[in-house]
């Protein structure tokens, strides 16, 4: 399978939307992901002030995504539970791939160009988070490097286990 890696442009919005409402429908457990709230839907090309969208592409069709979100603002909770106040942070997030094209290396390879954009952006922290009983994302957290950092309820009620890896 030659899949081709890339941003997620505006144009294939419908296919982007699709492939999220399909993953999220056939989730194993419907917790594995927190829900996109709709100021999220409505910004998923802003990668200034939200997220940097990722793609796998198997020709024309989107079939796996991945987003780095750098928003200060929207990650301040996150830092307070990483005690990284005084740091700048992103998140990798937002992994979603379709249950066909999974087992393949997509999200690792997907949160790679994600991790070089965070170095290339000058953060000095990168963090994520799964849930405690999805162990495909916490395998795949650390395979690009990320390091346990504790397991913790979060503000939105969400259990997950935190995971950390310092850029500079």
């Amino acid at each position: 399978m030659e899949l081709v890696y890339k941003k997620v442009e505006e144009k294939d919005e419908k296919q982007l939307f699709s492939l999220i409402e399909e993953v999220l429908k056939k989730l194993e457990d419907p917790a594995y992901f927190i829900p996109y709230e709709q100021w999220e839907l409505d910004s998923m090309f802003d990668e200034k002030n939200y997220a940097h969208l990722y793609g796998a592409y198997d020709g024309d069709k989107l079939v796996g995504i991945a987003q780095l979100y750098v928003s200060q603002e929207m990650l301040s909770d996150f830092k307070k539970e990483f005690e990284l106040e005084d740091y700048k942070v992103c998140e990798l997030g937002g992994n979603l791939v379709l249950s066909e094209y999974r087992n393949n290396g997509i999200t690792s390879k997907l949160q790679t160009i994600e991790l070089e954009i965070a170095k290339e952006l000058g953060f000095d922290y990168i963090i994520s988070m799964a849930h405690p009983n999805n162990i495909g994302s916490q395998k795949t957290l650390e395979k690009v490097g990320l390091k346990f950092v504790k397991e913790t309820k979060l503000s939105n009620g969400f259990l997950r286990k935190l995971y950390m890896l310092k850029l500079k």
